[in-house]
């Protein structure tokens, strides 16, 4: 999980410290674009590489399968990018400034800024389907729970107050709820509340398997997540339906059981259609990044290179 790697990788990010006094207060630096003048492919996917160290993002054209640009190059760390619905902006969580802050990164002219600014960490940003809002996770308040916030970064709300850790929180697509990973310890299931914070249900409830990432499909009818239930960490995806009537551990499907190391991180294609992944598949190699059809077939690899990638996101124009 995220907050493991953040864990593991802490050796190798230089903190940069950079303060500007404003007003009597201290303002984070905006993230460092690798280039400004990117031309956005129609067909793309955005994600996080360790390539050189630390995560940096990167564009790539998901038509060619190929890197098209770099988009941050800093000292730090940037993870978990996240489209804005429109295609133009991705939220991300990055330490440049020491601890996590939400960031939102034009990835056509290179500009940024930043939404939070605090003491704490700020991880996993998820835009709202009509880009108005983005959920997060903090730990502001001594303990890992969800908030949500102007797109501006105004106007902050916690929507979870459990003792336990809950976190990387995904919109549905019609904007009414939201999932959400709910645990203590090594223990962890997916929960779906309303986006107010009310009404939360049970996706998963097995007690001996870290059940992680969920991630909306587009028409709504399905999520994706990660699960060890079956040894290492697999994508499962299920039918939201059953929701209200409990089952969605029995009804759950592993679309990567043929492959022995780890699957991680999915992300729907816009049309439904896809998956792309992060995927250890050679023990000896880090994380690359796969295609393959929402039934889990034609498996497909899209990089191959030293590093880890991780934290695909994908968009597509219209």
């Amino acid at each position: 999980m995220l907050i493991n790697l953040i864990k593991r990788k802490q050796w190798l990010m230089l903190k940069v410290l950079l303060t500007s006094l404003v007003v009597g207060c201290v303002v984070a630096p905006p993230l460092v674009a690798a280039r400004q003048g990117n031309q956005l492919p129609a067909n793309r996917i955005v994600f996080s590489w360790n390539r050189d160290g630390d995560f940096d993002l990167y564009l790539m054209d998901a038509d060619l399968q190929q890197v098209v640009s770099q988009l941050t190059d800093n000292s730090a760390s940037d993870l978990t990018p996240a489209w804005s619905s429109d295609g133009t902006h991705v939220a991300l969580a990055s330490n440049v400034n020491g601890n996590y802050e939400i960031y939102v990164l034009n990835p056509a002219t290179g500009e940024s800024d930043v939404l939070t600014n605090n003491t704490w960490d700020d991880l996993y940003p998820a835009w709202s389907p009509d880009g108005k809002q983005i959920a997060f996770t903090s730990n502001r308040d001594s303990n890992w729970d969800i908030y949500i916030m102007n797109a501006n970064g105004k106007n902050p709300q916690r929507l979870t107050t459990d003792p336990g850790y809950e976190g990387n929180p995904v919109w549905s697509p019609d904007g009414t709820r939201i999932a959400y990973v709910e645990g203590r310890d090594a223990k962890r299931d997916i929960m779906v509340m309303v986006a107010d914070g009310s009404n939360v249900q049970p996706l998963t409830t097995l007690a001996t398997s870290a059940d992680y990432s969920p991630a909306w499909s587009p028409d709504g009818t399905q999520i994706a997540f990660v699960s060890n239930r079956a040894g290492n960490a697999d994508i499962f995806v299920v039918d939201t339906t059953c929701i209200a009537s409990n089952t969605c551990d029995q009804q759950a499907v592993n679309l990567t059981s043929t492959n022995q190391g780890d699957d991680l991180d999915p992300a729907w294609r816009p049309d439904g259609l896809q998956l792309v992944f992060a995927s250890v598949r050679d023990p000896a190699k880090s994380s690359d990044l796969y295609f393959m059809d929402a039934t889990g077939a034609n498996v497909t690899q899209i990089t191959a290179t030293d590093g880890d990638e991780r934290f695909p996101t994908w968009w597509h124009q219209p």
